[in-house]
């Protein structure tokens, strides 16, 4: 399936499913620096990002709007295929946004394959999901949409009160999800092990 048709199912779920202050937005530039001149001013507008000026374009991104500023929470990148060259180039990108925005949720959506294939773990540092959307059709890529978008923005919610010092934690673990047609990989959907056979 084409690129544009993905963005266009994506954009048009988030905007259903997304209450103010969330929006999203397509083609928004998002900082990968932030720098200083031999004047010590900045040299970029934090709040006004522009593409060429230590800015990069993404294909969607989910913003919450407060009172002074609108923060990146999600970005969703569409390509129709996956290769290795991608999976390096868009984890460069996420690593490097991430250094601006450190609690920025960042990935994505590949139309025309059924799996994720190795390579995308071998080679993936910066990515945070990847989806094979053409293994979902009709109302599951909807689903699909809807699900992840809103575990991301609480994620990217959750990133932001700890690195801050707004929430205190004891315990990191990273978890990886996997997970297949109908449900977690190599689990019946329904099963009791569901939830536990996607943690690894």
């Amino acid at each position: 399936m084409p690129e544009d048709i993905f963005v266009d199912e994506a954009m048009r779920v988030a905007r259903e499913i997304l209450k103010p202050p969330l929006s999203i937005r397509r083609g928004a530039a998002l900082l990968y620096q932030v720098t200083v001149n031999n004047r010590l001013e900045l040299t970029v507008d934090p709040k006004r990002p522009t593409r060429g000026q230590s800015a990069f374009q993404t294909d969607l991104c989910v913003f919450e709007t407060l009172p002074d500023a609108e923060i990146p929470r999600v970005v969703m990148e569409f390509k129709p295929n996956l290769s290795t060259h991608d999976v390096l180039t868009y984890s460069t990108k996420a690593r490097k946004h991430k250094q601006v925005y450190p609690y920025l949720r960042y990935g994505l959506v590949v139309g025309n394959i059924h799996a994720i294939p190795g390579r995308f773990f071998t080679h993936n540092e910066g990515l945070d999901f990847c989806v094979a959307a053409a293994s979902h059709k009709g109302e599951r890529i909807q689903d699909l949409f809807a699900s992840l978008l809103m575990k991301e923005v609480n994620a990217s919610r959750r990133l932001e009160q700890i690195i801050f010092g707004h929430e205190s934690v004891y315990v990191f673990r990273e978890e990886v999800l996997f997970e297949s047609v109908g449900g977690p990989a190599g689990v019946a959907p329904g099963d009791p092990a569901d939830k536990l056979a996607s943690e690894v």
